[in-house]
């Protein structure tokens, strides 16, 4: 794994080695270990000097050389991964996900920036409210709600269709004591194919999908472990199935299925919790904005506000960008941002934060910071960053998931071929190597 070789602070900060820091969009990270298919991919593009990748945030810490490279270029290779990207995971409705980081050299570089820079639809990636910052398996518009639930029906699916499988299996038969007859007059082997089905290619395509697209970034995680040990026991039983029936494993192959699938759940509902202060943070900034155009009041997207725009807050009103205040004296709401409990006294001269609440007069605000240079921004940045970071230790353990995948696959290889040249059967063989891949799956989660 890559590992940081730029200081700390603000993402848009510039740094003494010229170098720039974003955080992107990685939605769709189907498992954990799946992080590492874009850490394999974006580290090793020209200009990219590290990756820290995020499943939980679905998010990815990226330091590049603005001189070889660009954000348009690492959206485009996170998309080759397989993954959505949309640019840099910010506030959508106050930031241009495809603004460039630029370095913090003063309020004049801001003045001076282009006014129409971010919105004039070059990055061809549409301003999206605040909660849509996550996907699934390709498909970009879902919410972690949504994949949440997908993962529970694929889970349920699978559960299901498990018990009369593993009924009508040899150990339903032999160790539970089942007897009853397959129904129409089928074999067992028959009757569980059918039932296998969705459960292969429905409930377990995600696995599939998450090995094709580790194997083509070149590295391995546990999608690979998890799909050769299902697809190894799913084909064998098939290809008995098809030559006139014997013993068969498609119990395991839905069990393991269902069992991981378990998890996946589970973990994917971890993650909508672990996300909650970042949406908590995007839901602070007001969507929209009064501007005062030529002496009336304008109501305009946020993302759209410029520096030096006069900016009208009526009272209950939430600051749209940092700025100045012009004319006007009220109270200001700070706590969401400061922690102050009391609201603070405002007059002309006095800063005003954005996303804080206008609580009693009326106020005309000149607009200073805006987009990615406001302190919620900011804010939302760092949390970003810390939630990315890794410990020694953590990289350690990506190292090790790497290889302790790469030893079960090449153990289960071996475990099959000693077992067979020691006389077994292939079935005898076989099953040692499923139970092989789930002992190394429970190792690695």
């Amino acid at each position: 794994m890559t590992t940081h070789s730029h200081s700390e602070g603000h993402p848009d900060h510039g740094h003494e080695d010229g170098n720039d820091t974003a955080v992107l969009e990685v939605s769709g990270v189907q498992w954990a270990t799946s992080k590492n298919v874009a850490e394999a991919v974006l580290s090793r593009r020209p200009g990219v000097l590290a990756v820290d990748a995020n499943p939980v945030a679905q998010t990815a810490t990226v330091t590049y050389d603005p001189n070889r490279t660009n954000l348009t270029e690492l959206r485009d290779w996170v998309r080759e991964c397989g993954f959505h990207c949309a640019g840099q995971s910010v506030p959508h409705h106050i930031c241009d996900p495809m603004a460039e980081p630029r370095p913090a050299t003063g309020h004049d570089d801001h003045v001076n920036h282009d006014p129409h820079a971010g919105h004039n639809g070059e990055s061809g990636s549409p301003v999206r409210s605040p909660h849509d910052a996550m996907g699934h398996g390709g498909h970009g518009a879902m919410s972690m709600a949504d994949m949440v639930r997908d993962m529970r029906n694929r889970f349920l699916v699978a559960l299901i269709l498990s018990v009369p499988i593993l009924l009508w299996s040899p150990i339903g038969r032999d160790v539970i004591g089942f007897e009853a007859a397959a129904p129409f007059g089928m074999r067992d082997d028959v009757f569980s194919l059918i039932l296998s089905l969705p459960v292969v290619f429905y409930s377990s395509w995600i696995f599939f999908d998450g090995a094709w697209r580790a194997l083509r970034a070149r590295t391995l995680d546990m999608m690979v472990l998890v799909a050769v040990a299902i697809g190894a026991g799913w084909l064998y039983s098939l290809g008995v199935t098809l030559t006139g029936g014997g013993e068969v494993f498609y119990e395991a192959a839905t069990v393991l299925a269902s069992f991981v699938l378990l998890g996946h759940w589970f973990e994917m509902r971890a993650r909508g919790g672990a996300n909650e202060a970042i949406r908590t943070l995007l839901d602070l900034a007001p969507p929209m904005a009064v501007v005062l155009r030529e002496g009336e009041p304008v109501e305009v997207p946020t993302s759209e506000v410029q520096v030096g725009d006069l900016l009208l807050l009526r009272p209950g009103a939430r600051v749209a960008t940092d700025g100045d205040v012009e004319e006007g004296e009220s109270e200001i709401d700070e706590s969401m941002v400061t922690g102050e409990s009391l609201p603070v006294h405002k007059s002309p001269g006095d800063p005003v934060i954005g996303a804080t609440v206008n609580t009693t007069g009326t106020l005309r605000v000149r607009a200073t910071k805006v987009g990615a240079d406001t302190a919620l921004a900011q804010i939302v940045a760092l949390v970003q960053q810390a939630q990315n970071s890794k410990a020694p230790g953590q990289r350690l353990a990506d190292k090790a998931a790497f290889w302790l995948v790469l030893v079960a696959l090449v153990g289960g290889v071996g475990t099959f071929l000693v077992w067979l040249a020691a006389g077994a059967s292939v079935q005898t063989a076989l099953l040692f190597v499923l139970l092989g891949s789930a002992w190394a799956f429970d190792t690695a989660a």
